[in-house]
């Protein structure tokens, strides 16, 4: 049987300066002990992103920058929000980190991956990916290649698993212990399969999602059957007659002014 390897946490510095500190987190951590391994144990208001940018329209891509860069970014420095997402040099995580990087942001951006589906930029390789079992067979997805991590992060957890999704289940548990009795929101950008299954369990955590409408995939096709536009997904169909609109509600990208938007953040985030 594969040997069990301990959680390991490792300071990594970036090129551009940014010191994060990254946790391999070992087989049955709990998510307390992780997250206080990483000196995040205070709690804390959350905002989580889900979602990417695939296929996403330029319209809809400079006015999701707009929106990093100015509401949510300025938004979380002011409030002291800790920002959690996939943690890849990617989609909507991308944006997230230089946005952070964009307004000299202090506030803590935690991300989340699969241990098997990162890699670090540059030549310098952390100690914590030494040493990984060899008798760990399963391979990657060649239509998916590894990843880097983004580089303005200040966090980052690395949990077992070769698949994307693997980490969903840490993301939306860590975002809740995190944020203890104070506000955690998600927010729903574009996505596909594995943003499904991201917002079937922050929903069952009872967590507020706000879904952009006009970011395409996942997140129209969830708007568009709040609106009465019924997809084939069963799944979707069922996450809105259960959730929606106790928990799900809808923000039109292309058609409503993101001062909007940063309205109902900063309302949520302030009540």
């Amino acid at each position: 049987m594969p040997k069990t390897l301990a959680s390991e946490l490792v300071k990594h510095r970036f090129s551009n300066g940014q010191l994060a500190k990254i946790l391999r987190v070992a087989d049955g951590t709990d998510y307390e002990k992780a997250l206080s391994t990483v000196g995040l144990y205070r709690p804390t208001s959350t905002l989580l992103v889900i979602g990417g940018a695939s296929h996403m329209t330029q319209e809809s891509q400079a006015k999701l920058i707009q929106f990093f860069n100015g509401p949510l970014a300025t938004l979380s420095e002011k409030l002291d929000i800790t920002v959690l997402d996939g943690g890849t040099d990617a989609g909507v995580t991308h944006m997230m980190g230089h946005a952070r990087h964009y307004i000299s942001g202090q506030f803590n951006l935690v991300g989340v991956a699969p241990l098997r589906r990162i890699i670090f930029p540059g030549k310098h390789q952390p100690k914590l990916l030494d040493n990984i079992d060899p008798q760990l067979t399963e391979e990657y997805d060649k239509d998916c290649p590894p990843v880097e991590l983004e580089p303005h992060h200040t966090h980052f957890f690395l949990v077992s698993g070769y698949k994307w999704g693997s980490e969903s289940r840490w993301l939306a548990e860590f975002s809740s212990v995190l944020a203890g009795y104070n506000p955690s929101m998600t927010l729903l950008i574009n996505g596909g399969q594995v943003s499904l299954m991201d917002l079937k369990l922050n929903l069952e955590l009872g967590r507020k999602v706000i879904i952009v409408a006009g970011s395409g995939r996942l997140a129209d096709t969830v708007a568009n059957t709040i609106s009465g536009v019924n997809p084939d997904n069963e799944t979707i169909q069922h996450l809105v007659k259960t959730y929606y609109p106790s928990q799900l509600s809808v923000f039109d990208l292309l058609a409503t002014s993101l001062d909007d938007l940063r309205d109902q953040l900063s309302m949520y985030f302030n009540c």
